[in-house]
C-alpha cells in the first residue's frame, strides 16, 4: 500500500501510520517537537462519529501547534474489533492491547524531538481503562488524564455482551488487570479524573471508588456532560493539567534535573 503523504493543519503535521498492526495518528509541531508527547487513547462507541483515534486529533493538533507536543493516537482493537466471550480469553486480550499501547509508547519516547521523561498519557472510557494498566508498568509515563473509566472489565462487559462461564468467577480472573487494583501504582506521579454528572453508564460511586484507590498526587473534576464528556471546560482543564504536569520545570522535569544532578 502506498504511503499517504502526511497532512498540515493549524501548526501541525499530521501522519497516518501503522503502529503495532493497527492504524494511528502521529501529530507533530511542522517545526518539530520540543520534548514533551502524548499517547491518547479513545473511547469505545461504534455508532458515534468519534469512537475512534479520531477523537482528540483536534486536541493533539493543538498541543503541538502551542505547546510543542508529539502525540500518538493509536486505533483500539479489543473490544473495538472483537467482543469479549470469557474470562480466559478477555485477560490474554486485556494485556494484548496493552502491550501494543506500549509500542506506541516505544515510538514516542524514541523520537529525537521528545524527551523520554516527560510523555503524558489520555485515555477515554476503555482507552482510560487500558492506560491505567499502561501506566502502572511503564514508568515513562509522567502524569495521566482518565476519562469516565469503570473501576472493573466486568462492570463493561457482563452487562452488554454475552459472557461465557460463571459470574463471579468471571470477576474473579480479571481482578488483576481491572483498572481499581492498578491505579494506586500511578503514584506519585500526577493523576487527573474525568468523569460525567450526567453519564448513564458509570455511577457517581463507581467514579469515587477509582479515585479513592489511587494515589496522590491526584484530582478528580466531574462536567454537566453525558458519558461521551464533549465539554469544553473539561479539555480545558485536560490541557492546563498536562501543560502543568509535563513543562520542563513541572513534576518530571524536576525529577529529570534531579537525576542528573
Amino acid at each position: 500500500m502506498k504511503k499517504q503523504p502526511p497532512t498540515e493543519r493549524d501548526g501541525a503535521r499530521i501522519h497516518d501510520i501503522r503502529v503495532a498492526d493497527a492504524e494511528a495518528y502521529l501529530v507533530e509541531p511542522i517545526g518539530g517537537g520540543r520534548g514533551p508527547a502524548l499517547l491518547l487513547l479513545h473511547w469505545f462507541d461504534t455508532e458515534a462519529p468519534d469512537g475512534n483515534r479520531t477523537q482528540f486529533l483536534d486536541e493533539a493538533v493543538e498541543l503541538a501547534r502551542d505547546e510543542g507536543f508529539v502525540s500518538i493516537l493509536p486505533q483500539g482493537l479489543f473490544p473495538w474489533a472483537g467482543d469479549p466471550t470469557d474470562a480466559t480469553a478477555d485477560v490474554r486480550r486485556i494485556r494484548a492491547e496493552v502491550a501494543r499501547y506500549g509500542m506506541a509508547l516505544d515510538h514516542l519516547a524514541q523520537r529525537a524531538d521528545v524527551d523520554a521523561s516527560r510523555i503524558g498519557l489520555v485515555g477515554h472510557d476503555f482507552g482510560g481503562m487500558h492506560g491505567v494498566l499502561l501506566a502502572a508498568d511503564d514508568a515513562r509515563i509522567a502524569a495521566a488524564v482518565v476519562i469516565a473509566a469503570t473501576p472493573r472489565w466486568g462492570d463493561w462487559f457482563l452487562p452488554f455482551w454475552r459472557i461465557d462461564g460463571d459470574r463471579f468467577e468471571y470477576l474473579r480472573t480479571l481482578s488483576d488487570v481491572d483498572p481499581i487494583s492498578r491505579v494506586g501504582d500511578l503514584a506519585p506521579r500526577p493523576l487527573l479524573l474525568q468523569f460525567a454528572r450526567n453519564d448513564f453508564f458509570i455511577a457517581a460511586m463507581a467514579g469515587m471508588e477509582l479515585h479513592r484507590a489511587a494515589g496522590e498526587p491526584k484530582e478528580m473534576r466531574a462536567y454537566d456532560a453525558d458519558h461521551g464528556l464533549r465539554d469544553a471546560q473539561a479539555r480545558a482543564d485536560r490541557r492546563e493539567f498536562l501543560v502543568r504536569t509535563l513543562s520542563a520545570t513541572g513534576p518530571a522535569g524536576a525529577a529529570r534535573a534531579a537525576a542528573a544532578d
